[in-house]
C-alpha cells in the first residue's frame, strides 16, 4: 500500500479507530441490547444505569488509567499498544476487568442475557490474548465480529426483527476495518482473522450460556 495519505481519509479513519476502539465495544453491546424490540428495553432505568456505570468504570475508565500510566512511564510507546508485548500487558488487565465485571453481574439481579455477553466479552479478550502471543489480529475487528454475533444472537433468540441494529453494525464495522487497513496499522489477514475470532467466539459462549 502506498505511504502517501489524503488527509482527509487518514484523519476520518483515525476518528474511527478511536471512536471503536476494542474498550468501547462493551458499552455499545449494552446500547444494543437497551435498544432491542425485546422485555429487555423496559428494565427499569436504575438497573441500565447500573450496569452502564459499572461497565464505564471497570471496562472503560480503569484500563484508560492504566494505559496513561504505562504510557508515561514508558511502558508502552502508544495507545494503540502496536508492540506484542505492548498489547499482552493490555490484553491480560481487560481480561481480569471483564471477568470482575461478569462475576459482579452474576451477583446481582440481572437478566441472564448480561451476564452472558460479559461472560463471552471476556472469554473473547482470552481468545485474543492467546492469539496475540504469537501472531497479531486486530483487536477493533475482533470487536466488530463480537458486536455482529450479539445482534444475530438477539435475533434469533427472541425472533425479533432488528434491520437497522445489524445494517448499522455491518456499516461502521466495514468501515473500521477499512481505516485499520489504510493507516496500515494491519494486513487484511490480520483484519479478518481479528473478526472471525471475535465473531465465532461470540456466538459459541453466548449459544452456551443462554438458556
Amino acid at each position: 500500500m502506498s505511504s502517501a495519505k489524503i488527509p482527509w481519509v487518514a484523519k476520518t479513519a483515525n476518528v474511527l479507530s478511536v471512536m471503536f476502539h476494542p474498550l468501547f465495544i462493551p458499552l455499545y453491546g449494552l446500547i444494543l441490547i437497551y435498544s432491542s424490540p425485546t422485555l429487555f428495553s423496559f428494565i427499569p432505568f436504575q438497573m441500565k444505569r447500573t450496569i452502564f456505570i459499572l461497565v464505564l468504570a471497570n471496562n472503560v475508565l480503569l484500563p484508560l488509567s492504566l494505559a496513561a500510566v504505562l504510557y508515561y512511564r514508558g511502558a508502552i510507546k502508544t495507545f494503540n499498544a502496536r508492540d506484542r508485548n505492548e498489547r499482552v500487558v493490555l490484553l491480560t488487565f481487560a481480561l481480569v476487568m471483564y471477568t470482575i465485571t461478569a462475576f459482579l453481574l452474576i451477583r446481582i439481579q440481572v437478566p441472564n442475557l448480561f451476564r452472558a455477553y460479559f461472560i463471552s466479552i471476556a472469554i473473547v479478550t482470552l481468545v485474543t490474548l492467546v492469539i496475540t502471543a504469537f501472531y497479531r489480529i486486530s483487536l477493533h475487528a475482533a470487536g466488530i465480529g463480537g458486536l455482529l454475533s450479539l445482534i444475530v444472537f438477539m435475533i434469533l433468540l427472541f425472533d425479533i426483527r432488528t434491520a437497522w441494529q445489524l445494517v448499522t453494525v455491518l456499516f461502521f464495522g466495514g468501515a473500521v476495518m477499512s481505516s485499520r487497513l489504510y493507516l496500515e496499522d494491519h494486513t487484511p489477514t490480520e483484519v479478518w482473522t481479528g473478526l472471525l475470532a471475535g465473531a465465532g467466539v461470540m456466538a459459541l459462549s453466548l449459544f452456551l450460556l443462554v438458556k
